[in-house]
């Protein structure tokens, strides 16, 4: 998974939850940086890791603060189940003037 934050600002007390039971927590990422980690950190209450293997994201959030300590609040929609899903966004975007 790769977060990038595109604001001019830094983030601070990050959480990343997938599907609302995975958590992953972040010190900070820096103002134009980005921040990569494999979902198979991502873990849950009881130490259960996120297997990407046999489980589909259906939810992804992102929590932080701003450098001026406003909360940054972002959700990922899923517009469908499956690969679906992720038709439109990042490197799944139709490409401009393709016919």
């Amino acid at each position: 998974m790769t977060v990038t934050n595109t604001t001019s600002q830094e983030w601070t007390h990050i959480e990343i939850w997938v599907n609302r039971l995975y958590r992953l927590t972040v010190p900070s990422i820096p103002a134009g940086q980005q921040f990569q980690a494999p979902l198979s950190i991502f873990i849950e209450a009881y130490g259960h890791r996120f297997d990407f293997g046999r489980q589909q994201i259906k939810d992804l959030r992102l929590s932080a603060k701003n450098s001026s300590g406003e909360p940054v609040d972002i959700r990922m929609e899923f517009r469908g189940s499956g690969l679906a899903g992720l038709a439109g966004v990042g490197v799944f975007k139709e490409k401009e003037g393709k016919e």
